[in-house]
Formats: structure tokens, sequence, C-alpha cells
């Protein structure tokens, strides 16, 4: 098979059978300035018997590096939807975002749900207010050592990156221009409900979208709502991985439940 560029880690073949042997693919998108690498470990592992992780990786990052960044949400999420297309109808799947990834998860559903196609058995939010929020820190406004400290202060990303001024050089511009079109979609937008259910997941020491945003995705779904505060800064995802990964396999299972 094919390899899509926005999945690049991605050969398993086609199912879609409708059988409950099926493996659910879970697409996984990055946060602002990260690349499909942060999810690769995942799209590895045998934690989660029964779920395919597949890592998204935008333009401008990773394995596509050389490719400009996209300035809109709407760009992002039709490149996702491209990669939907070309799976079969009956294919079982989950949206899984973190930060702005949870923003295109988001968006990607409500855009399925508007062209009335298959949809995902659940939505999984990570470390993100809910959409039309306001914005917590406008990132993509000061200079870059004021960008890099307020990211430093985030977690999850190394002081060392601090020594490898190539290396920032190529990371701040696709940041910023992330931030941008975050920023703008969470101005503009206007939530509306999704018949999906949606498990939202936050850290306890999240400077951006901590414990007291959770809740709020609840006023997005009309299909099912279960929500959880792990330990963590705003990257707890990858200190958390077994407790995240038990999330999503109980949203497949149970479809998010009716709790809150």
């Amino acid at each position: 098979m094919t390899r899509n560029r926005w999945t690049p880690w991605d050969s398993a073949p086609a199912t879609g059978t409708g059988t409950g042997a099926d493996p659910v693919r879970v697409y996984c998108l990055p946060h602002a300035g990260g690349s499909a690498g942060a999810y690769l470990a995942w799209a590895r592992s045998r934690q989660a018997p029964g779920l395919h992780f597949v890592p998204v990786e935008l333009p401008g990052r990773g394995t596509r590096m050389g490719e400009p960044p996209l300035t809109s949400l709407r760009e992002v999420v039709d490149g996702v939807l491209s990669v939907l297309r070309e799976r079969p109808a009956g294919e079982p799947f989950v949206l899984f975002g973190h930060s702005m990834g949870a923003q295109i998860a988001y968006e990607t559903t409500r855009r399925l749900v508007a062209e009335e196609r298959p949809l995902p058995r659940a939505l999984v939010v990570s470390g993100c207010r809910p959409p039309g929020s306001p914005a917590a820190l406008p990132l993509h406004d000061g200079d870059d050592e004021r960008l890099i400290k307020d990211i430093l202060e985030l977690g999850g990303t190394p002081a060392e990156i601090l020594e490898h001024r190539e290396l920032l050089a190529m990371l701040l511009p696709v940041l910023r221009a992330d931030l941008t079109l975050l920023n703008a979609y969470m101005d503009e937008v206007r939530p509306t409900v999704l018949p999906v259910p949606v498990v939202a997941l936050g850290g306890t020491d999240d400077l951006l979208s901590g414990a007291e945003w959770v809740g709020g995705w609840r006023a997005v779904t009309a299909g099912g709502f279960r929500q959880r505060v792990l330990p963590g800064d705003h990257f707890f995802l990858h200190s958390r991985v077994d407790e995240v990964m038990a999330e999503i396999s109980a949203a497949v299972t149970d479809r998010a439940g009716a709790a809150g």
C-alpha cells in the first residue's frame, strides 16, 4: 500500500469488515509545533491490544520538514480528511488530539458530520480548552526569546534545546504559524454539538488548559461524555501514557458512557 505523507509510518492494510476483530485505528494529532514523532512510541507499542495508533504528520515538521506550514485550521482539517477518504467506509476509528491537536480532531469531526460521512467511535481530547474558550496565552505575539521561555514553562520541552540554534531556527517558524492559526480559530469558531462520544483529559498542573477547563467539553457532545484529570503538566500524556491509552480503549468499548 502507498503511504500517505500525512501518515508516514502507517502501513496497516485496509480492514473495514465490520467485525469485532478489526483493529480500531486511532489517529493521533499533535500539539502546536509538534510532529508525528511524538506518537511514534505509541504506534510501536503493544500496550493497548485492539488499537492501531496512527501518528499524523502536519506540513513543516518531521518527515515533512521541507514543506511550508499551513496557515489555517481548515487546511489542516482538509489534510486529515484526505487520509480518512482513503480508508474503507466501514473501518472503525477514533480521533485523538493533544492541545492544538484536540481542536483539529474536533473540527475534523464537525466536517465529517456536515458531509454525512462515517464518524469516529469517539473523540478523545487532551490538554486543551474547549472550542470557543479564550486563548490562554498569546504565545504567537512575542519575540523569539519570550516564545521559547513560555514554551519551556509549559513542560515537555527539554531546556537543552536552547543550545541548538539551528534546530530552533527551524522549529520556531512552525510553532509560531501553528499558534497563529490556533488563536485565529479560537476567536472565530462557533461550537456545535456533536453526535459522537467525547472523552476529555487534562493535567493537574497544566498552565494552558488545567483541570477547570476539562469539563467544558461536555457542552460539545450529545453522545456521552467522560472526563479525567491526571497528574502532570501540559504534556502529562507522555508521563501517563498507560492511563491515556486505557481511556482511549474505554472510549472504544463503551462509547464514553454517560458518566461525568
